[in-house]
C-alpha cells in the first residue's frame, strides 16, 4: 500500500480529538492506494471528530446502520463524531482515496451549509482539484511552518465549499436535464478512461439498473458504454502517436490496455491500420494527421 499522511499531533490518536476552541481544525489528513493487501477499519464507537473520505480510484464498501453502500471514484463519504465506522477497501478493486479528520465548533454548520450531512455518499465528479487541496493540507501538516494549522483549516474550508458547489451544480443539472446522470458519467469516463471501468459499476454510480443504464447511455451517445470507452481510448492513443515520441507499448499502457498486442488489434479494427503503421504515416506526412 502507498500511504502518505500528515498529523497535527506528535502521535496518532486513534479515537480522534474534539476542539471547541476553534471554528475549524484539521487533526490529520492522508492518502492511500492499495496495491496487494486489503484494508479494513472497525471503529465501533467511531471517533470524536468528523471524517471525510474522497475516492480518486477504485471503490470501497461501507456499512451503516441503515444499510451497506459502495463509494467509487468521484464520490465522498462523511462520518459524524461518534458514528460507528465499518469499511473495507480491496486491492483488486484498485481502491485509492484521500481521507481527513477534522473538528471545531463550526464544523457541523459548514457541512450542513454545503449539503454534506444529509446522505451517506455524495457524487462530486472530477477529483483533480479536490486532490490538490488534500495534498496542500498534508503538506501544511508536515512542514510545521507558522500558522500551518490555520492554513490547513483554510484549505479544508475551500475543499468543503468546492464539494458543496459540485453537489449544487449537479442537482441543478439534474433538475433541468433528463439525462443529467449520463452526462456526469460521460465526464467521469473522459477523466478515468485509462482505468478499469466496469459497466455495472457505472450503472451503480447513476443509481440505475444495468439494463436501464445501457438503454439511456445509447439514447444519449448512440453507442454502448464499452464502445464509447474504446472510442475515447483510441482517440487519445491517436493524439499521442501524433504528438509524442512514446512507443506503442507505452501508449497502450497509458490509455488503459495492459496487453499491447490486444491494444494493436483494437486500434487496427477502429482505425484500419495498426498503431505502428499509423505512427509511421504521420512521420512521413509534412503535417501531422489530426483527429476530431
Amino acid at each position: 500500500m502507498i500511504s502518505l499522511s500528515g498529523n497535527a499531533y506528535e502521535e496518532w490518536i486513534e479515537e480522534g480529538v474534539e476542539r471547541a476552541d476553534l471554528p475549524l481544525f484539521v487533526n490529520g489528513c492522508g492518502y492511500q492506494k492499495l496495491l496487494k493487501r486489503d484494508l479494513t477499519r472497525r471503529r465501533e464507537r467511531g471517533r470524536l471528530d468528523f471524517q471525510l473520505i474522497c475516492f480518486v480510484g477504485g471503490k470501497g464498501a461501507f456499512r451503516f446502520k441503515d444499510g451497506d453502500v459502495e463509494a467509487h471514484a468521484g464520490q465522498i463519504v462523511v462520518y459524524r463524531p461518534g458514528e460507528p465506522q465499518y469499511y473495507d477497501y480491496c486491492a483488486r478493486d484498485g481502491a485509492e482515496a484521500y481521507w481527513i479528520h477534522f473538528t471545531g465548533y463550526a464544523a457541523r454548520d459548514y457541512l450542513e451549509r454545503f449539503g454534506l450531512l444529509g446522505s451517506r455518499v455524495y457524487t462530486v465528479g472530477a477529483v483533480d482539484e479536490l486532490a490538490g487541496l488534500f495534498k496542500a493540507i498534508i503538506r501544511e501538516l508536515n512542514l510545521a511552518q507558522p500558522l500551518n494549522g490555520d492554513m490547513a483549516a483554510a484549505h479544508l474550508l475551500t475543499l468543503l465549499a468546492l464539494a458543496g458547489r459540485r453537489l449544487r451544480n449537479a442537482n441543478a443539472l439534474r433538475d433541468s436535464d433528463p439525462h443529467a446522470e449520463i452526462t456526469k458519467i460521460l465526464e467521469y469516463m473522459h477523466e478515468a478512461y485509462n482505468r478499469k471501468l466496469v459497466v455495472a459499476d457505472l450503472a451503480k454510480r447513476c443509481n440505475l439498473s444495468l439494463f436501464r443504464f445501457i438503454h439511456k447511455f445509447k439514447a444519449v451517445t448512440g453507442a454502448a458504454p464499452l464502445q464509447y470507452l474504446t472510442g475515447i481510448r483510441i482517440n487519445e492513443a491517436k493524439r499521442m502517436l501524433a504528438e509524442t515520441p512514446l512507443h506503442v507499448k507505452e501508449i497502450a499502457s497509458i490509455v488503459g490496455y495492459d496487453n499491447p498486442l490486444y491494444f494493436s488489434r483494437v486500434f487496427q479494427r477502429a482505425v484500419g491500420v495498426p498503431p505502428s503503421r499509423y505512427k509511421q504515416v504521420l512521420q512521413e506526412e509534412p503535417r501531422p494527421l489530426r483527429t476530431p
